[in-house]
Order: C-alpha cells, then structure tokens, then sequence
C-alpha cells in the first residue's frame, strides 16, 4: 500500500544523484564494430565445403505460430474502479490498513552497474506526514519531508530546498497516509485498455492522467496485485521517464506489500528492498520541519523589502 508513496521519494530524492552517479560510473562503452561479413558465394561459383565438413542438412522451415485469440473488448474487461477496488482486497482489505495510523519502513537501496548502495528509512503517519531519509554512504545523505503544509528535501548536490509547484502537489497527493484504498483519486482519467504483458505475467493496463503526469498502471490479472507502472515523475530536474516493478510482496502484519521494487530510471537500474514495516505510533515530533528548512520557509515569506509577509490563506 505504500508502494508510490516510497517509489515518489526515491525518484525525486535520487535522480539527480543518480545523474552524478553516471557520469562517473554509467557511461556505455562504444559498441565493438561488427566483422565484415563473408559474401555468399555466386551461381557462377558455388560454395566449397571445409575438408571433412558432412554435406548441408536441407532448412527446415520455422513452425507457424497459432494465431493468437482475439484480445479482450472493452465491455469484456473491468472497469478501472473495479481493479482498483479489487487491489485493495489483494493486499488485506480497507479494514485492515484503516487500522493503522503510522508506518515506519527499512530497507535498502542500490544500483549494482553503478557501485551505488544505500540505506533507507520512511516515516508515514496519518493523515499526511511522512519523512524519508536515504543514507548513500560516501555519496551522501538525503532527505525528503512533508509536514502537512510544506515539502522539502536536501541532498549532497542540491542542498536544502522547498518543493514548489507540481512538484509539491505531487508530494501533497503522495502524503495522504489512506490515499491508495482509493488509487482513482490521484488521477483526473483513468481507463482500463486491455490485457498486456508485465513483469512477465498477464496484467490489466490502465491508461492515466493527472497532475503527476500520463502512463500506465498495471496490475495482475490471476492475484490483483499491482505489479509496476511506466510514467512520467515529476522532479527538480524535470519530468523523468520511469518503469516500476513490483518483482516480489511480502506479507507485513498483515499487509500484503511489495517487498522487492525496480526502478528504472535516467538509464539506471536502482532495486528497493524492503525489510521490516512496523506500524507502531510514532511521534509528530519526528516530522517537524528541520532549522535549515525553517529558515528557507521564513525567507520566502518575507517580501523583498523586508516587511512582514501577510499570512498565509489556508
């Protein structure tokens, strides 16, 4: 249930280091040329066998394929609303994730072609909050945060700075602690295309649209599982094309949750182990804005000429 939630941190909190990451350790290798191909041999002048070589077996032609069934109609598929209803059911039921009011997440994260790996933590608590933070080791910390009102992240590159735009009403959508019980109500479009293939197994397609962008949901057509998306993820460095996977669910107390994810992203592979979810309570104390975030908030509230701000609507 917490799947976009903590795949939205990731992607906003590690591409511009996964961008840092390539230039030194992603660049490809220039493709060997291939070898000059030996021409056929003419009618004039026909091919000579290799001393010993046993006289050319006749091709066999390649077997035809069966024509494949005819894919599913729309009126034979479910609605978008009824497979989200159903994933819901998948993981545990609505009344079982209504029984919680926080969430504390553990695991790792790594991209193996670029010598990148790194620890994670996420706080999530009702009904909005939640803090992530990713410890890369020699290439840094990072951190992303959403207190109910303002959204934040810093980074070794970037360092500290408020989320403005589409940007933060990504992360506004992506806080609410229930959201996913209701996965339609994070897209302004969502239609049911057909019946594709996914990770590997039959999966139901839907086709969204909203403020986080376009693509495509997928999910499984035996268990009801969400099993990845393609989209297009807003981040400081622009919409970035991605593809998750949902490759293995594990169940937590209860919950059925994506225990293995892959993301693929600015040509870079990064795989998010999750460990240990645990959902006792957790203070609000935790998700207060930090001294160097509150100077940011405090700054952008005081006009150029250095009187004070007019409060903020609510």
């Amino acid at each position: 249930m917490m799947r976009r939630r903590i795949l939205a941190c990731v992607l906003v909190a590690l591409s511009p280091l996964s961008a840092r990451a390539q230039d030194g350790f992603g660049s490809t290798p220039a493709a060997t040329p291939p070898a000059e191909p030996t021409p056929p041999p003419t009618r004039d002048q026909p091919a000579t066998p290799e001393p010993g070589a046993r006289p050319a077996t006749p091709a066999v032609p390649a077997p035809v394929e069966p024509t494949p069934s005819a894919p599913a109609t729309p009126a034979d598929l479910p609605s978008a609303q009824d497979i989200f209803r159903r994933s819901v059911q998948a993981i545990g039921g609505e009344e079982a994730f209504r029984k919680r009011t926080s969430m504390r997440v553990k695991g790792s994260l790594g991209a193996a072609a670029m010598n990148m790996n790194g620890r994670m933590e996420i706080l999530a608590l009702a009904p909005n909050r939640f803090l992530t933070t990713i410890d890369m080791g020699q290439l840094g910390t990072m951190q992303q945060g959403f207190d109910g009102n303002v959204g934040w992240m810093k980074n070794p590159m970037m360092g500290t700075q408020l989320l403005q735009g589409s940007t933060l009403e990504e992360l506004r959508r992506q806080s609410d602690f229930y959201k996913e019980l209701d996965p339609g109500k994070l897209w302004d479009k969502a239609t049911t295309k057909g019946v594709s293939t996914f990770a590997g197994m039959p999966c139901y397609e839907i086709e969204v649209e909203g403020d986080m962008g376009s693509g495509s949901l997928f999910y499984g057509v035996d268990d009801g599982l969400a099993r990845g998306m393609r989209l297009s993820v807003d981040s400081p460095m622009g919409k970035i094309p991605t593809e998750t996977r949902m490759v293995e669910y594990r169940d937590f107390e209860g919950l059925k949750l994506a225990a293995k994810t892959e993301i693929s992203a600015m040509n870079a592979v990064q795989t998010m182990t999750v460990e240990s979810v645990d959902f006792a309570p957790l203070s609000e104390k935790l998700f207060e804005l930090p001294p160097d975030v509150q100077a940011l908030v405090a700054k952008s509230s005081k006009p150029a000429d250095g009187t004070s701000a007019p409060p903020a609507k609510p």
